[in-house]
């Protein structure tokens, strides 16, 4: 019973810090920016809460917008016997399954065929801190600590600063939890705990934070001399290579191969200034008392684990000589190297080497927590065992930073927010200092616990939200209108207030917006030169992963099956005729929509991806009639007859399905994302797919009745 009453003790812990959750009913998912930020539901809300709702981070509304929209149509997709491999919600159509941070083949996903989707999605979020605790006090168990001194830095970890950053993901510490079980199994030679660790942090949905727990544990294999590691990493490699192969093929296309310019902002490094959030983490204010005033932005640059922590983590630096230390200190420093804004850290981006140079490294937050939190537990432990004068130094070196911060803050003017927010700290660093200098041994584990506890859980509390069941993802007038349209057809925002990219697809609504690191680069280079109205695909585009379109002037705009446009202003074009309203929010009918799929009577041969985005642009050329290729096309130029048609009989996620009449061979065009997955039949006999008008798919279609199949494969 005593080897588990610490585990016993990390889920009480989980259950407390949770405890909106058990005892009113909250979910811990930042859906209060969707209804507080965002119209339709700020129109819905306008009813009932004239002043709107209040919002408690602003800071954290990725999870509504990436993470939970695309784990619902994973589920759904999963839900209908269906490989999870297409989106054609976001970007006009993208991978779905190649979408790592979709977290498609996630085991832990079991969890959604058994609980409702919002329940499910709840328990992701709680799992997070309870295993990241549990595999981390496994790991330092092994270690031959003592229990306390595991349970101390296993906390450290669990609801320290990144993994509270974080929390709402989903993905990113259901990623990084992995990283202490991990290092387990190399200690115990374990081939099967390695393996599957390591398929499940290659699932869980963030291919950066798996990069580099991967690296540190090759890192810690290396220094085991554990050799055996390769063919575990190697038989990890190839299971989960139905998920890194695709998203490989996808990153290959994207433009985010090389992020050039990026990292030459402020804030894409951890700035020098931000080290004092270790001590202070609220120093520069909180986006969530929206006083933060700081540089950009807090959530990656905050990797606060408690003052106890990192007093006891430095203790152990201090004190300790054993091996075991050293590679976590040294591990740490290396880290702060490649973290902090120093040459070395810079290297990468100014040899523009593919793929890292479009990774913040700011991410690496995540093993300084990890090295922190194990340089934590050695230290409690080496003073539980043999307190040592030493800790005297460690509290004074602290007590000198913070005695530094207060007369840095008193001089100098408008510092009121960075005093309120020291005083925590000091009075923590007082109290710490006492329970180390004055308790008895066989109490000061607790009493350190506690104290951390109560530290981590005030920081966790004040920055995560706890959301009414109310506020997730409610349906309003103007989604239920949309939904309620004959499908297929797209829409588009005017205002980025309105039905935020992404969020449509929880709803089915299909748009040509989306927000991803990873997308296409045609895609990019097409909707730039829609918002340019000219046809200039030349970067940079300025889209910083977010696409958005702001207009509906341009020849483009036609093309891509948009049949509504949503706006909070009055539309005078001829081109638009207003269908609904809700509060505020308009939305537009757009005349100039093509079809999803129509026949056209001639082709253009281009030689250039330059020369179609010129005919498109030309004035001559007629979208309804015409279309652009760049390669030849066994097809000649035939008028349309009375009596042509082809229509849509079926459509999934990744299928279509049509039938058609034609008296001559016609070219079609069907405004999806062109993809080579896509495989077309026409009468169940594979025929070509073409890319048309610079994006789409194309195909010809003999004279005739016939059956037309795209698959996505």
């Amino acid at each position: 019973m005593k080897k588990i009453l610490p585990i016993l003790a990390i889920l009480a812990a989980s259950a407390i810090f949770f405890y909106p959750v058990f005892l009113k009913g909250k979910l811990p998912v930042p859906t209060d920016t969707l209804v507080g930020l965002y119209h339709p539901w700020l129109d819905q809300m306008a009813v009932t809460n004239p002043s709107g709702v209040p919002f408690k981070n602003f800071l954290i509304t990725d999870p509504i917008r990436q993470q939970i929209p695309w784990r619902k149509l994973v589920i759904e997709e999963w839900r209908k016997g269906k490989l999870p491999v297409w989106n054609p919600y976001n970007f006009s159509g993208t991978p779905l399954g190649a979408n790592i941070q979709a977290a498609a083949f996630y085991p832990v996903n079991i969890l959604f065929f058994f609980l409702p989707f919002i329940t499910a999605w709840t328990t992701l979020i709680i799992l997070q801190p309870l295993l990241a605790g549990i595999f981390m006090y496994l790991y330092l168990r092994n270690q031959k600590m003592h229990p306390g001194a595991a349970m101390f830095g296993s906390l450290a970890w669990a609801f320290g600063g990144f993994s509270i950053a974080w929390l709402t993901w989903g993905t990113i510490m259901q990623t990084a939890l992995w990283l202490p079980l991990m290092l387990l199994s190399i200690d115990r030679r374990s081939y099967i705990l390695l393996v599957l660790s390591s398929v499940f942090a290659l699932f869980a949905g963030h291919a950066q934070v798996a990069v580099y727990i991967f690296a540190f544990a090759g890192i810690y294999s290396l220094w085991k001399r554990s050799w055996w590691v390769i063919a575990g990493a190697a038989i990890a490699a190839l299971i989960t290579s139905i998920q890194w192969v695709p998203m490989l093929t996808l990153l290959s296309h994207s433009s985010r191969i090389v992020d050039t310019g990026t990292w030459l902002k402020e804030g894409w490094f951890l700035p020098w200034q931000n080290l004092i959030q270790f001590i202070a983490p609220d120093f520069f204010g909180n986006p969530a008392t929206l006083n933060y005033w700081g540089i950009w932005n807090y959530g990656e640059f905050i990797g606060y684990i408690g003052i106890l922590p990192l007093l006891l983590a430095l203790f152990a630096i201090v004190t300790r000589r054993d091996r075991f230390t050293r590679f976590f200190a040294a591990c740490a420093g290396v880290v702060f190297l490649f973290l902090l804004p120093t040459p070395l850290a810079k290297l990468p981006y100014q040899l523009h080497l593919p793929v890292i140079s479009s990774l913040q490294p700011t991410r690496l937050m995540m093993l300084v927590d990890v090295c922190l939190a194990v340089l934590a537990a050695l230290g409690l432990d080496a003073y539980v065992r043999n307190p040592n004068k030493k800790i005297f130094f460690v509290i004074a070196c602290i007590g000198v930073i913070l005695a530094g911060l207060w007369i840095y803050v008193w001089r100098t003017p408008d510092m009121g927010v960075s005093q309120r927010n020291l005083m925590l700290p000091s009075a923590l660093w007082v109290a710490g200092a006492a329970v180390l200098l004055l308790a008895r041994r066989n109490i000061l584990v607790f009493f350190v616990i506690s104290i951390t506890i109560f530290d981590l859980f005030r920081f966790g509390w004040k920055f995560t939200p706890f959301t009414p069941t109310a506020y997730f993802f409610p349906n309003t007038a103007a989604i239920s209108f949309l939904q309620s349209q004959e499908k297929p057809f797209r829409v588009i925002s005017l205002d980025n207030r309105i039905l935020p990219p992404n969020v449509g697809a929880y709803y089915g609504i299909e748009s040509i917006e989306g927000y991803d690191p990873i997308y296409d680069a045609r895609y990019e280079e097409f909707i730039a030169a829609l918002n340019r109205r000219e046809p200039n695909i030349t970067p940079p585009f300025g889209f910083n992963r977010i696409i958005t379109t702001p207009t509906i002037v341009s020849p483009l705009l036609p093309l891509l099956n948009v049949k509504y446009v949503l706006t909070l202003e009055d539309l005078k074009s001829p081109d638009v005729e207003l269908m609904y309203r809700e509060g505020n929010t308009r939305i537009y009918w757009y005349k100039k929509a093509l079809p999803r799929i129509y026949p056209v009577e001639s082709i253009i041969i281009a030689s250039s991806k330059q020369q179609v985005m010129d005919v498109l642009y030309g004035k001559e050329f007629q979208p309804n009639t015409a279309a652009v290729v760049e390669q030849e096309i066994d097809v000649s130029p035939a008028a349309l007859a009375a009596g042509d048609a082809i229509k849509i009989t079926n459509m999934t996620t990744s299928s279509l399905s049509a039938t058609s009449v034609f008296k001559e061979d016609h070219a079609v065009v069907i405004a999806n994302m062109f993809d080579p997955r896509w495989k077309a039949f026409i009468d169940d006999a594979p025929t070509k797919l073409y890319r048309v008008n610079y994006l789409f798919q194309g195909l010809i279609v003999p004279k005739g009745n016939h059956t037309i199949t795209l698959i996505y494969h």
